[in-house]
């Protein structure tokens, strides 16, 4: 399945443009002061949806289940920036990446996992630089007031 790129002049020109290209697979609509547009077939995004679907429900149990023993030392070879978080950190992360896929893929809507992974890799990022301790300390001191900007 092949991405054809087309400029929104040209769709606006020649809508019947699409229709062929649909057939080989994704057109994505090119805007000059805007993000681009992809047009898709519903058929296929809905065969899409069941199988990410059929597969979350498929792995969850397991994933789930084997995030306490040897699957531990599996996410972090797949996923090298999981090796900053702690161990007890890892594992909650599997079991909220994998609870999140099994709710997206049920939507057809993968924003949400999306969010959860560059929330999990803030953290990791944190731990990596030694701030995250730093940042759990309770705040003890207050710093002077800030003035009010000029107009």
């Amino acid at each position: 399945m092949t991405t054809t790129e087309l400029t929104w002049s040209a769709f606006l020109r020649e809508p019947t443009l699409v229709d062929p290209l649909l057939a080989k697979g994704d057109v994505l609509l090119k805007r000059r002061d805007a993000e681009p547009l992809r047009l898709t077939r519903a058929t296929g995004d809905d065969a899409t949806r069941d199988a990410l679907s059929t597969a979350a429900r498929l792995l969850a149990p397991a994933a789930v289940a084997e995030a306490s023993g040897s699957f531990d030392s599996q996410v972090d070879a797949r996923l090298p920036w999981t090796r900053f978080l702690p161990s007890d950190d890892r594992k909650q992360f599997v079991k909220d990446f994998v609870r999140e896929f099994e709710a997206c893929a049920d939507l057809g809507d993968f924003t949400s996992l999306g969010r959860l992974l560059r929330d999990w890799k803030n953290t990791a990022s944190l731990h990596a630089e030694g701030l995250a301790d730093i940042l759990k300390r309770p705040i003890t001191t207050v710093g002077a007031r800030v003035p009010r900007p000029r107009r």
